[in-house]
């Protein structure tokens, strides 16, 4: 037979684990959420460029001019797509960090 000190302790232990596992369902949850929308705004992104760019989308990429949609240089519009998506993967990566660390406080 258990003390009341034994119950209490499993009691409290029982709890943290339930916690934990509520925070790591929520954390999965949020994590979906954040790739969902991240697709989401790089294909919204996507079908805006051309606008922002004041052509159509027929004509937004001509052969051979992928990345000028952004200047008229393909060296240049090639630098900042690079530059966008290396800050898209350091922030996906810091949120990543920091939903690691929040799941397992």
């Amino acid at each position: 037979m258990r003390t009341n000190e034994e119950r209490i302790a499993a009691m409290h232990q029982r709890a943290k684990q339930l916690q934990y596992e509520n925070r790591k369902r929520t954390s999965g949850y949020i994590q979906a959420a954040a790739v969902a929308l991240s697709f989401a705004a790089v294909l919204l992104l996507a079908f805006l460029m051309p606008s922002f760019a004041g052509v159509s989308m027929k004509d937004a990429i001509p052969a051979g001019m992928h990345a000028s949609i952004f200047s008229e240089s393909n060296a240049l519009g090639y630098i900042i797509v690079s530059i966008v998506a290396f800050t898209l993967g350091a922030a996906v990566t810091i949120f990543c960090f920091y939903m690691k660390k929040w799941q397992e406080s």
